[in-house]
This record gives C-alpha cells, sequence and structure tokens, in this order.
C-alpha cells in the first residue's frame, strides 16, 4: 500500500524547542553547583584520613623550604570554631654542606586556628605547643645559610636583607625544652642554649608571658629574659608592650618595647640601655661593623619602620667621652647602611685610640665576645697600634657618619677641637675631612682605606697649618724651647692591616717647616757641644733665645723606612744639621744632630748628639769615641739646601717665598761648588 507524501509528513514526531534560560535561573544553577562541590570538598577534607594529611604537611614543607622533610602521627580536628591540628616528630632537613644532619626536629606541635579569624583573613591562633623542638642555625664562610630557602641557596656578601616578620596573633604560647645551636663561620660566631616559653594563669599580671633563654655566646655566658604582656587579651589593633634583658660577656642589654600591631615586628619601638667594654664585640648581635671603644654606656629610642631602624636621641659615654645625636639604619639594601650625625661636648682624646686599632687589656679582651685566638709571645712595646682591621666586616656594611668634638682634654699636648666625616662605600674606607683644631693652628686632611683586596690599601695626606710651637711646653719649664710657626705635610702610602703594618710598608714623604722662629740657645749651642757656652747655658739655666731663620726637617719613607732627606735649623749664631733614619718596621731611631758655629769656638768638641732608641723611648747622647770630621758651614749649607726649594713648595706654595727661607735657599746656590776644607 502506497503512503502519500502527506501521510508519512502527518506521522513524525513533532519536536518542539525548549524555552530559553534566563540569566536568574543561569546563575542561580551555577551557585548551586558551586555550593555542592564545595559541599564535597569540604566533606572531602574532613572525611579525609591521617595519611593524607601527613603527606599534605610534608609536601608543602619539602616545597616550600626545598629540603627532605617527615612527619609521625598526624591529627585533624576540622568540625570545630576552632579547628585544631596537631603533629608528631616533624624533622626538616639542613642541606649537604651544613655540619648537623637536620635543622629542625620537633616533638609535637599542637595549634588551634580562630575559624572566624580566618574568614576574616587576619589569622589568630588561639593556642599553639611546641614540645622540645631542636633548632640548628649555620652560614658557612662563602655565605651559604641554611635559613635561605631560595632557589640558588646562596646569597654573597655577609648580610641579606629580609623582610620583617608578620606573625599571626597567638592567644596562647607554650615552648618547652627548646635547643637552639648556631654557627657563622662570617661572623665568626658561636651559640648554644636553650630556651623556653610560658604564660601564667594570672592574666592580671602585667609580665604573665615569660619568655627564658641561657647558654654560652662565642663561649661566654649568655642569657635572655622577657616578660611580656598577656597574650591571651591580644588584639590585632591594640599595641602590645615587653620587656627585655640580654646580657652576653660583659654586654648587657635592657629595653621597653611596644609593637602597634602585635606579632606584626614591621614596626616597634624600643627604649633601650646597653653598657660594654667594646662597642665593636655588638657586632656579634646585629652584624654592624663598629669601631673598637673603651668602655661605653650609651641609651636611646630605637624606631623600626619596614627595613629602616631610626634612633634620634642617641647618647652616653665611651670611656670619658661624651657623645650623643642621631642614627639610622638601612637593612633594606644589599649591605646595611649606617647614617649618623654624632657630637662630644668633652672628647678626651686618649679614647680615640681604640678607634685606631689599640688592644685592649687581656683582662679585659677575655670578656669581650671575641673569639679567642692562640697566645704569642709578647712582643717589644709598639707607638702605633698593631691590631688587625676586621675586613670582612668593613665589607658587609657602608656607612656615612659625621662626628663633632667641640672640646677636647689630653694630657700630652693642647687641643681644641676634633672632627670627621667617614664614608664606607663597598670596602672603601675615607675620613674626609680628618682635622684636628689646635689652640694655635690645625692638622687636617684626608685619610682613605681601601679594604676590597685581600690586604688594605691606606693613603695619608694630613696638612700641619699655622700651628704655633709655643704652645707646646714642658711641665718643668715656663718656656717652649722652640717658638715660630710650623707648617708640614705628610703624604704616604702602605699596605697592611693595621696601622704599624701599613707604616712598616709605607712609601712617601713627611716634611717639616718652620719659616721663623725662636730656639732656646743652650740647645743650639749644645748641638754643637761648646762646653765653654752651651754647657754653661744649660746649668745656668739661661733662658735666652735664639733667632731661628729658617727650619727644615724632611723624610723620604721607602718601604717603611724613614731616611732624612734635609734635617737643618739655621739660628743665629748655629746652624744644626741631621742625617740618619726611623725604620718603622720596629720603630727605631738611628738620628744624629751636629751644629755648624758661625763663629769661631775654643771650646768646641766636634761630636753629634745621637737620637737612638724607639718611638716609644727616644734615648739623647753623645756619640762616645769619635770625632765629627770638620766640613766648612757654606759647604754643609749648600749640600743640605739643594732640594728644600722643592721641600717648601710640597708643604706650602708659598713658603719659597718667604724671606728667610729664601734667603737661605740663596745662599746655598752661592756656595754650590765649594771644596770641603
Amino acid at each position: 500500500m502506497t503512503q502519500t507524501a502527506e501521510e508519512i509528513e502527518t506521522r513524525r514526531p513533532v519536536i518542539r524547542s525548549l524555552p530559553p534560560i534566563g540569566p536568574r535561573r543561569l546563575i542561580a544553577r551555577t551557585a548551586l553547583g558551586l555550593v555542592l562541590f564545595a559541599v564535597l570538598a569540604i566533606a572531602a577534607v574532613m572525611l579525609a584520613p591521617a595519611s593524607f594529611w601527613r603527606w599534605l604537611i610534608v609536601h608543602e614543607v619539602s616545597r616550600s623550604t626545598g629540603r627532605a622533610a617527615s612527619a609521625g602521627d598526624v591529627r585533624v580536628h576540622l568540625f570545630s570554631l576552632n579547628p585544631e591540628l596537631s603533629v608528631e616528630d616533624l624533622t626538616i632537613a639542613n642541606p649537604a654542606w651544613a655540619a648537623a644532619h637536620d635543622m629542625l626536629k620537633l616533638k609535637r606541635f599542637d595549634a588551634t586556628l580562630s575559624l572566624s579569624s580566618l574568614l576574616r583573613f587576619h589569622l589568630i591562633f588561639p593556642q599553639v605547643t611546641l614540645d622540645t623542638p631542636a633548632i640548628d642555625v649555620e652560614r658557612d664562610s662563602s655565605g651559604r645559610a641554611n635559613w635561605d630557602f631560595s632557589g640558588a641557596g646562596k646569597r654573597q656578601g655577609n648580610n641579606s636583607a629580609s623582610a620583617p616578620l608578620h606573625i599571626p596573633v597567638i592567644k596562647q604560647l607554650n615552648l618547652s625544652n627548646g635547643t637552639l645551636s648556631a654557627v657563622d663561620r662570617i661572623r665568626k660566631l658561636t651559640f648554644n642554649g636553650h630556651v623556653s616559653v610560658a604564660e601564667t594563669a594570672n592574666t592580671a599580671d602585667s609580665h604573665a608571658l615569660k619568655v627564658r633563654g641561657s647558654g654560652t655566646l662565642n663561649g661566654k655566658p649568655f642569657q635572655l629574659i622577657l616578660d611580656g604582656e598577656p597574650l591571651i587579651g591580644v588584639q590585632p589593633s591594640k599595641p602590645y608592650g615587653f620587656e627585655t634583658s640580654v646580657t652576653a660577656a660583659d654586654i648587657k642589654l635592657s629595653a621597653h618595647t611596644t609593637i602597634p600591631h602585635p606579632f606584626d615586628l614591621a614596626a616597634l619601638q624600643a627604649s633601650f640601655h646597653v653598657s660594654g667594654s667594646d662597642l665593636a664585640d655588638v657586632y656579634y648581635l646585629t652584624g654592624l661593623a663598629l669601631p673598637n671603644t673603651p668602655p661605653y654606656d650609651v641609651s636611646g629610642t630605637l624606631v623600626r619602620d619596614k627595613l629602616r631602624f631610626k634612633v634620634d636621641d642617641f647618647h652616653g659615654k665611651l670611656g670619658s667621652s661624651d657623645v650623643s645625636g642621631n642614627l639610622s639604619i638601612d637593612t633594606g639594601r644589599e649591605r646595611p647602611k649606617l647614617t649618623a650625625t654624632l657630637v662630644s661636648k668633652q672628647l678626651n682624646l686618649a679614647d680615640l685610640a681604640a678607634p685606631l686599632g689599640t688592644e685592649a687589656s687581656p683582662a679585659r679582651k677575655s670578656n669581650t665576645l671575641a673569639t679567642a685566638t692562640s697566645v704569642a709571645a709578647p712582643a717589644p712595646a709598639l707607638l702605633l697600634p698593631d691590631a688587625d682591621l676586621q675586613v670582612q666586616r668593613v665589607r658587609g656594611m657602608d656607612a656615612d657618619v659625621h662626628f663633632d668634638a667641640a672640646s677636647v682634654t689630653t694630657a700630652k699636648m693642647p687641643m681644641n677641637k676634633v672632627r670627621f666625616h667617614l664614608t664606607l662605600d663597598n670596602g672603601k674606607i675615607a675620613l674626609d675631612p680628618l682635622a684636628f683644631a689646635l689652640p694655635q693652628g690645625e692638622f687636617s686632611g684626608t685619610v682613605t682605606i681601601d679594604a676590597q683586596g685581600s690586604t688594605p690599601q691606606t693613603s695619608i695626606d694630613m696638612k700641619l697649618s699655622n700651628v704655633d710651637l709655643g704652645q707646646f711646653k714642658p711641665k718643668s719649664g715656663k718656656e717652649a724651647p722652640l717658638e715660630g710657626q710650623l707648617l708640614g705635610r705628610i703624604k704616604m702610602h702602605g699596605s697592611g692591616t693595621s696601622v704599624h703594618k701599613t707604616a712598616a710598608d709605607a712609601d712617601g714623604d713627611i716634611t717639616l717647616v718652620i719659616p721663623k722662629g725662636e730656639m732656646r740657645e743652650a740647645f743650639a749651642e749644645l748641638t754643637g757641644i761648646d762646653v765653654s757656652r752651651g754647657l754653661g747655658l744649660i746649668l745656668t739655666k739661661d733662658e735666652r733665645n735664639t733667632d731661628v731663620h729658617c727650619g727644615v726637617a724632611s723624610f723620604k719613607a721607602n718601604d717603611g723606612d724613614l731616611k732624612a732627606t734635609a734635617f737643618l735649623i739655621d739660628t743665629t749664631n748655629m746652624l744644626v744639621t741631621g742625617q740618619g733614619q726611623i725604620d718603622l718596621k720596629n720603630e727605631t731611631l738611628d738620628l744624629s744632630l751636629r751644629g755648624q758655629p758661625k763663629k769661631v769656638r775654643i771650646l768646641r768638641l766636634r761630636t753629634p748628639i745621637l737620637v737612638r732608641g724607639t718611638l716609644l723611648q727616644p734615648k739623647i747622647g753623645v756619640q762616645p769615641g769619635r770625632v765629627a770630621a770638620q766640613t766648612g758651614g757654606a759647604v754643609a749649607l749648600g749640600v743640605l739646601l739643594t732640594p728644600v726649594a722643592a721641600l717648601l713648595a710640597f708643604v706650602d706654595g708659598g713658603l719659597a717665598k718667604d724671606a728667610n727661607c729664601a734667603a737661605l735657599i740663596g745662599q746655598a746656590e752661592q756656595t754650590k761648588g765649594l771644596s770641603k776644607e
């Protein structure tokens, strides 16, 4: 039976299109799907076995630190407003180069988290307990640190800037049987100690939180006492305060600290007081390369703003000198930078000996944090300090320090003021200017030390300007032995880790000039050993003076050996000349002075006066059994004054035009070519 096309069409099923889904229904269905997924995910998490949590914790710790980690039993309780986590036997391994096997071993870790704080994205832990944590901290001499979890695992330099700690708020913290060991090859620091944290139940106690630490730092006793407000009442927006006391060898530090936002150490304020025998030892606690000092006692208020620390009311004593001013430390750089402006109302010049490198007494040094060194045989007493510059410390920070002393006390010479501007940049130290102001005159110039290489390189360029010699009077006499204006210049370069070692290697020039003045006539006569006149003047305590027309003393340094290139004092009646050398390696003197009378003397002995001994203990005498060769005064003058014109220009370009010295130089030119008598 044949069907028509119309019949076939009428028998096909009718397909009707569904009505379109509106935006509201689409959003509602999507939200329902997400909720169902979240519920299933939460249910899966809550019902996850302990093995899953142990795997997750070990995996995340290993991933974030790059170290092998392990854990024992793990318990999680999530069906609570304060979910709980408990982990036993948690360990984090050290890198392969470290001495200890594990960086962290923790017997048990318990913590509860406020669920409401999690929803507010401001975590609060009602309770955290650490049972028997053992922590090992290490840094080797190349700068690798086991606390550095960066991919490279190594940072260059002594200091690496780190962001301030932002620790979640903890309402109750308990830490028992904690141990900490630390070895820092760069700072030459070792620490072994114990730490505990507990809080008393009496929340009314303003010092309810008790943190205690004890041990040894570089073999010396160390103690930490921290008493804080109760943690139970801590609020994220309420300031938190605590008292701290630290004793490390002879360093004693006490501080009251306030944190505007508890557990957020990016900002804090601390009033502190610290004392000890040498401020340089603070390096072991802070990493700052401060100079050596005499015993110190200083205070101030430290304000931290992220990576910057400021003290605007720094004040106290360094030795018998007062010091005050402001300073700041910027740690957010490749190397931390110290910036300071310091003043002293009364500076004792002896207190500057320590920054130059004078060694502390054995009794004092044994009580500091400096690492022990082998005891060498006693060395001869030296005038120039021989304590080594700690180049590793110098390379680890930068500095910009201004210092100004308004008044100076010194036992050996008059002095009014001391001022300097010190900069330290990437291992290069510059004192520019360095100035010592006398009542009349100034000793000023620049000193630079390049400590970037294996051995520091030091350059000195200092000048004596308009110094009145009359201000240097002996204790036993009313009159100065020499009067007049003194000018001079020291320009030297040497390598060495101490002042003495640098001097023992130095090359350069030292020149002193007296354009005109007066000398004790007795001394001038004695340089010619005039028995009838010079000795008589001494015995009668004759205070008469003789005019000094021009005086020049110049030494050429070569590898620490200072040789006299010109030494003369031209007086009315006598031409005093000198020769010899000073060995800066062992600081010995070998100088002789000879006087050439300008008039005939009957009872004159042609024997030079000798200066022997050391810089610290010079000895003056007459060389026995030797008669000096007679030399005509004019010839001696010609020979000795040949280089004087250049020496005068070295000190001051205008000196060659001075009437007295110019006349003397003219005489020298006229006497060239004369033969010896």
